[in-house]
């Protein structure tokens, strides 16, 4: 095994144990669904907590990919080593597309369907808003900007992923340029994209009230979650040995643990003035979000969100100590991803529950463990298949003695 990597044969049995939970979680999450989907009393539940479900593993995946761009833009060379992580996060877009499918067939084609209440605004209000919103908000726009977003999502997943791959065989500047020059055009499209995305897979299920900075809040949960879960697959792979110790340094994780401070700050920035200024202004066809929010037993979910997703990470992220500890920050990764489960817990359930109060169980449950052993699946696949770490590229041996100082 060399000091960096080892793809097959050492990376077998860590691909093995991933594959094998993987699958354990989609056998359980996807008995779990099947149980929720024909039962007729959760089958609306059911389609709400596939939303919690996919969404979940779309912000890794998709925020693993923009952290590829990322550092191709901005030609950055202490995250040579860990980029290849992200790489692999990013991996399953393709899978991620194909289940997506099943929701739109239940969403749209399904005459009782209230997952999209703009298809059958049943209050006044809501027929007004949908009636402004005619244009954009209807099943074609809506098939059409989906298959849109996961063409473009999917192209540069291969491209970026592909390119990377094909540098193994030998340190190939061209490669390395002709990724970076793309990168830019799939920063700006990933912005359109991701916020549009945002406007139709959860905003508008409350057809009748909208936000201009909803799409940077999912933004901000999109990020934070791709970072933490690539400093929890960074630290299983260091564990597993197929990521050398001496090659990831406190350097690296500093800047990790920099990145996670910051965009929580940024999260807890957005969702405080998203609120702020909607109280404000004060008016109906906006506070009904958080009213809703507010009542019936969900203004305690609220305030634990607040600190699940920001007080918490904030207060712990603070120490410079903790930024280089790979322990805890793999601990505090692990509660950013329970925060991002909370968040769209938050964002998409009052619509399921209507006046009732907060609730979990096995419609929620079982969606949420299918999407994660589905992810875990593709990822042993590519540790079974490729290196874990890009030395192909050739800023390898700069990243591997980086340091901030």
């Amino acid at each position: 095994m060399s000091d960096a990597t080892s793809p097959v044969p050492a990376a077998a049995p860590v691909a093995r144990k991933v594959t094998s939970i993987g699958l354990g979680l989609l056998a359980v999450g996807g008995a779990l669904s099947a149980w929720a989907f024909f039962d007729e009393d959760l089958r609306t539940r059911f389609g709400f907590g596939y939303m919690v479900g996919f969404t979940f593993a779309w912000a890794i995946v998709l925020g693993s990919l923009f952290f590829v761009a990322l550092q191709h833009a901005t030609a950055s060379v202490w995250s040579v080593v860990l980029r290849r992580v992200a790489e692999m996060l990013a991996s399953p877009m393709l899978i991620l597309a194909v289940l997506y499918i099943p929701l739109l067939l239940v969403a749209l084609l399904h005459p009782d369907s209230t997952i999209f209440p703009w298809r059958n605004p049943t209050s006044e209000m809501a027929e007004h808003a949908v009636h402004v919103k005619g244009s954009y908000l209807n099943e074609t726009g809506f098939l059409v900007r989906t298959a849109l977003f996961f063409s473009i999502w999917i192209f540069f997943t291969w491209f970026f992923v592909r390119g990377s791959l094909n540098q193994d065989g030998g340190r190939r500047a061209d490669i390395t340029e002709r990724l970076r020059k793309f990168s830019g055009p799939f920063i700006i499209l990933f912005a359109f994209t991701a916020t549009f995305a945002s406007f139709d897979w959860l905003m508008s299920l409350e057809p009748n009230w909208f936000s201009t900075i909803y799409g940077v809040y999912v933004f901000g949960g999109i990020t934070l979650s791709a970072l933490a879960a690539i400093t929890l697959a960074l630290s299983a792979l260091k564990r597993s040995g197929l990521i050398a110790p001496e090659l990831i340094r406190k350097d690296h994780l500093y800047s990790l643990g920099g990145l996670l401070f910051a965009f929580t700050c940024f999260w807890g920035y957005i969702a405080f003035s998203q609120y702020m200024l909607i109280w404000y202004a004060n008016m109906p066809e906006e506070t009904i979000y958080y009213t809703k929010r507010l009542s019936n037993g969900w203004a305690g979910v609220t305030v634990a969100l607040a600190f699940v997703r920001f007080v918490i990470p904030f207060l712990f992220l603070l120490s410079r100590q903790v930024k280089t500890d790979e322990r805890k920050l793999g601990m505090i990764s692990i509660f950013i991803l329970f925060g991002q489960l909370f968040d769209l817990y938050w964002l998409v359930m009052p619509n399921s529950f209507g006046e009732a109060g907060p609730g979990f169980g096995i419609p929620e449950l079982g969606p949420v463990l299918f999407f994660c052993g589905v992810l875990l699946v593709a990822y042993g696949r590519f540790v079974r298949r490729h290196p874990v770490v890009a030395m192909g590229d050739p800023h390898f041996e700069a990243s591997r003695g980086f340091r901030l100082h």
